[in-house]
């Protein structure tokens, strides 16, 4: 072994093309009709919504997470796993942005999120057809549908697409159907989150939809925000979101292998205690952020649903602020402040 040679650091992530390339054309839907004036919206944003996916998977440290540089606990998969994984949904993601254009400014129905479930499970089908039978994105699949149909109906009625705006079309299209979902739980819980919301009350993602998205409005938004305000790398930056969204997230998957709520208060407190050090931006930060990875690691505790949501505010952020600006110049490892 060679002495005193550096690991290559991964790449920083990448903002997502700009205009003059197609950042879909490998995986549009084949049924498009070029033609249609809304065709360059839903490729846009659904493109948008894949690079929140990659742009998280390949960041560290994220405790317990799959990055470039680690595959946390999970055996199952690794970061080329998830980027594998994120294409393949891209073209579902633009089924729903346009679905979402399509219903237009009327207010959402129920039968609108019987649609979007319908072609949820499709996507799911194909995720699992190319990892192999590995679960690498269902709550960020979840999540992602919601918010493409939602921005497509915000762009449909001409509104910009504001996150709050957004979550809180989201939150119309899904409500009636995840109370019934968390209401039926009781009976015979068919998930995990189900599961977690029968045993322990904890409703999940689908509490986070049914209470307007508070945990990626109210943390994870916002810290992302800020550290791309500051100057921040965009790996910092979407660390520290992953670490402020651990702190209140009611994530189900910490719960998967174990199922006791001490997993999750575990979670919760040494997440607060890195934040509370400065993040990755203090070396007292990332060295607990580093014994936090080794903990999660030991333990099999993977935050995924914050790792999901945390890709959303990628996106989310994506489509205010940046939605035809082109990738910066090679070299340019920080992201511009947001607009």
């Amino acid at each position: 072994m060679l002495t005193g040679a550096r690991r290559p650091r991964p790449a920083e992530p990448q903002p997502p093309p700009g205009p003059g390339t197609d950042p879909a054309a490998c995986s549009a839907d084949p049924a498009a009709d070029p033609a249609d004036p809304g065709a360059a919206t839903a490729d846009r944003l659904a493109a948008a919504m894949v690079y929140g996916l990659t742009a998280e998977a390949v960041t560290w440290p994220k405790p317990g997470l799959v990055t470039a540089v680690s595959p946390g606990c999970h055996r199952d998969m690794d970061v080329y796993t998830l980027l594998r994984s994120s294409a393949t949904l891209q073209p579902h993601f633009r089924t729903a942005v346009v679905f979402g254009l399509r219903r237009g400014a009327a207010a959402p129905a129920a039968r609108d999120f019987a649609e979007l479930r319908d072609a949820g499970r499709r996507a799911e089908h194909s995720m699992l057809t190319t990892t192999g039978g590995t679960n690498t994105h269902r709550g960020a699949l979840f999540l992602g549908m919601l918010l493409c149909c939602a921005a497509g109906i915000e762009h449909a009625a001409g509104r910009p697409l504001e996150a709050e705006a957004v979550c809180r079309t989201a939150q119309e299209v899904g409500r009636d159907a995840l109370r019934a979902d968390l209401a039926a739980a009781a009976t015979g819980p068919s998930s995990v989150g189900l599961r977690a919301y029968a045993v322990h009350g904890l409703p999940g993602v689908r509490g986070e939809v049914l209470r307007g998205w508070p945990s990626l409005l109210g943390h994870g938004l916002p810290t992302l925000r800020t550290a791309l305000g500051a100057g921040r790398p965009l790996r910092e930056a979407i660390a520290d979101t992953v670490l402020a969204l651990m702190t209140v997230v009611e994530d189900t998957t910490v719960l998967n292998r174990g199922f006791a709520l001490e997993r999750l208060d575990t979670t919760r407190r040494q997440a607060s205690a890195a934040l509370a050090a400065g993040g990755t931006a203090t070396r007292r930060g990332r060295r607990l952020v580093g014994r936090m990875a080794r903990r999660l690691e030991q333990r099999q505790i993977s935050p995924g649903g914050s790792a999901d949501l945390a890709a959303m505010a990628v996106a989310l952020h994506t489509w205010q602020t940046r939605p035809e600006t082109p990738a910066p110049r090679k070299g340019d490892r920080r992201a511009p402040a947001p607009a």
